[in-house]
């Protein structure tokens, strides 16, 4: 008897300890529980200090996003144009340069035609200056007669 005894003590005492944890599990939980709530308060509170804020920022990222992709679409539009550009400049320098070399094949002297280089040079920034509202292909129409005319 006293040997059952003991064994039903030491159930009882192990029984006792689980209760005691369990309950510090279920008071831990209603801490959890009081922080969860106190953490959804402040987020509310947060969403109301920063809500017109953030719509504010989505509209006007979204603006930016758009614009962006607008944008986007011109560049390769841009590059075309800009080695067009490019492409009528080096043929119309490649001409200048073939009038230069015939003239001074042409028996005129050197300094001659350093000298009508220079004001090539000087002619076509002049008239570069003076059409800066005119479209690339009339300033180089007119830079040409007009180096025609100076030469």
């Amino acid at each position: 008897m006293k040997t059952m005894n003991a064994e039903v003590k030491k159930v009882f005492t192990k029984v006792k300890e689980a209760q005691a944890q369990l309950q510090s599990l279920i008071q831990g939980q209603d801490w959890v529980e009081e922080a969860r709530k106190y953490a959804k308060r402040q987020g509310k509170e947060v969403k109301k200090l920063f809500g017109p804020d953030v719509e504010k920022m989505k509209k006007f990222l979204e603006r930016e996003r758009k614009e962006l992709a607008r944008f986007q679409k011109q560049i390769p539009n841009e590059v075309k144009k800009l080695k067009k550009y490019v492409d009528s400049q080096r043929k119309e320098f490649e001409k200048l340069l073939t009038q230069v070399t015939k003239m001074s094949a042409a028996g005129k002297p050197a300094r001659k035609a350093a000298s009508s280089k220079a004001k090539v040079k000087k002619t076509k920034t002049k008239v570069a200056t003076k059409r800066k509202g005119a479209s690339a292909s009339q300033a180089s129409a007119l830079s040409n007669s007009e180096l025609g005319a100076s030469l």
